[in-house]
């Protein structure tokens, strides 16, 4: 169903060039930053990345470590200027094999320790509020 914005605009000066800079306003200082890596303890395997919202009020983490559930002592560290900050510390993510695991963050240190029902690896995907 198409819908015919021209009566709409017909009665307003600019109305697309006013929409885009309204659109411009409400997206600006909200875009993320670059993907950054948080870092692998010894002997952690997988892939842990991270972007900061450029106002900084929200941090996406990308995690998805592997064979935890064999060897539980695999952890990450996300940098503690940034655990300080965070709202949420208890994450769930679900393994390749269909199970479920978790991820704790300690907000002194900067500590990611997982914890899964199977030796798959665990994708976790979360945005989280900066306070």
């Amino acid at each position: 169903m198409a819908i015919n914005f021209e009566p709409i605009f017909s009665e307003m000066a600019n109305g697309p060039e006013k929409i885009k800079e309204n659109f411009d306003k409400i997206n600006e200082g909200k875009q993320w930053g670059p993907s950054q890596n948080a870092t692998p303890g010894p002997g952690t395997e997988g892939a842990f990345t991270y972007k900061v919202r450029n106002d900084n009020q929200f941090v996406a983490i990308t995690f998805w470590p592997t064979g935890i559930k064999t060897h539980p002592e695999r952890v990450a560290y996300l940098p503690k200027s940034l655990t300080s900050r965070m709202l949420t510390f208890d994450f769930i993510g679900r393994t390749d094999n269909g199970g479920y695991g978790t991820m704790r963050v300690d907000g002194d240190t900067g500590k990611c320790t997982f914890t899964a029902n199977d030796d798959g690896g665990i994708y976790i995907q979360q945005t989280v509020a900066l306070k």
